[in-house]
């Protein structure tokens, strides 16, 4: 548990998309923090994606990449999903946000989340001859894909989201350099967050990033100090948080 003064007045640049970042910065600032949002991605729903070609009804499972990815499936969806088919998640925040919209989880990875967990457990082990649908945002690794079609699974794309970069006002910018450290979720937020600031600016600071793949790309960028959350849920994000400051995160 954090508790209200624990932070210290710790300023945490939170980059997540603007709804999704809300309770994260709630957070912060309950616990005594300066939560400063900047997203850096902006996220444009595909719709109406249930006019391709897709039956939902023919899929044996359905795996869901993101929180925007379930939250934009849900928006356009035309009808009910069957019992039969099995829901996935690729972390506990995605988890989340499908308990959230009504739908149950059958599958979500034990920590660190992410494509590479979910591989590891056995439901994704015997896939032979299954109709598995990825539900994501356009673009986006291939890892999964390949690996289950190498294990005879029969894989199809539903792409509900686009990712863009936004513009940032100068004050925004200015606000988000005061960042003693910064929450990153995906590579591409990344990037956008180099673009948006100059990166020699960026690379002293403590970073909290999703993953180890986020990881090793931060670090080939320069930057010095990145722990990785055991999972994208605002809990793990607090954990590292309040052990950041506890270790010289200001």
């Amino acid at each position: 548990m954090v508790t209200k003064s624990s932070l210290d007045g710790l300023k945490v640049l939170v980059t997540r998309p603007e709804q999704q970042a809300r309770s994260l910065c709630d957070s912060i600032t309950c616990a005594g923090g300066v939560a400063i949002a900047l997203p850096v991605l902006d996220i444009v729903p595909i719709l109406p994606w249930h006019e391709s070609a897709l039956s939902l009804a023919d899929q044996d499972m359905i795996i869901f990449i993101s929180r925007n990815a379930v939250t934009h499936f849900m928006a356009g969806l035309p009808i009910s999903l069957a019992d039969n088919v099995q829901l996935v998640a690729v972390g506990a925040g995605t988890a989340a946000t499908m308990r959230e919209h009504g739908l149950r989880v059958d599958i979500q990875p034990p920590p660190p989340a992410g494509s590479e967990s979910l591989l590891t457990m056995s439901e994704l082990n015997t896939v032979q001859d299954k109709n598995v649908l990825i539900v994501r945002g356009d673009g986006g690794r291939e890892l999964l894909a390949d690996t289950l079609l190498a294990r005879g699974a029969n894989i199809s794309y539903l792409e509900v989201y686009r990712r863009g970069k936004p513009r940032r006002s100068k004050q925004e910018i200015k606000q988000a350099k005061t960042a003693d450290c910064i929450v990153i979720t995906s590579i591409a937020g990344l990037d956008n967050l180099c673009q948006l600031i100059d990166i020699d600016q960026l690379t002293p600071k403590w970073l909290i990033v999703m993953s180890e793949r986020i990881r090793q790309h931060a670090l080939n960028l320069g930057f010095q100090q990145c722990v990785v959350a055991s999972d994208a849920s605002d809990a793990a994000v607090m954990q590292q948080v309040n052990r950041m400051e506890r270790s010289d995160g200001k």
